[in-house]
């Protein structure tokens, strides 16, 4: 019987009244923030990066489209093949042209987030 209270109690200690926000690359407030840098902040931040690589996906209007389809869908690829009416390996294929372009994995949050500075910056530019 006690058991039964120790869990519940453990439940309800981590219950917020909801689920928790997902945490995707829409969420960030990328352009707030990279305004705070000076100009020779911006550059050294592109320095590591092959800009005219990502101005070729920057510039590309559907793979562009299925990024930020990709990022509004907490970067699932199942619910965003779904929402651009496309098959999943469709949409593998294309997060692939772009690693094999960049060297970004839309997958991998972190360099999802490195995508959408460079992309600020780009477009800041």
């Amino acid at each position: 019987m006690n058991d039964n209270r120790t869990e519940k109690s453990k439940r309800e200690k981590y219950d917020w009244g909801g689920s928790m926000p997902r945490r995707t690359v829409q969420n960030i407030d990328l352009g707030g923030i990279l305004a705070c840098l000076n100009k020779a902040q911006r550059e050294k931040l592109i320095s590591g990066y092959d800009m005219k690589n990502f101005a070729r996906i920057f510039e590309h209007g559907d793979l562009m489209l299925t990024v930020d389809c990709f990022f509004e869908n907490g970067m699932n690829v199942s619910e965003t093949a779904r929402k651009l009416y496309m098959h999943r390996n469709t949409l593998i294929y294309r997060l692939n042209k772009i690693k094999k372009t960049t060297g970004i994995d839309l997958r991998n949050f972190k360099m999802a987030v490195t995508f959408q500075i460079l992309r600020v910056l780009y477009e800041q530019k």
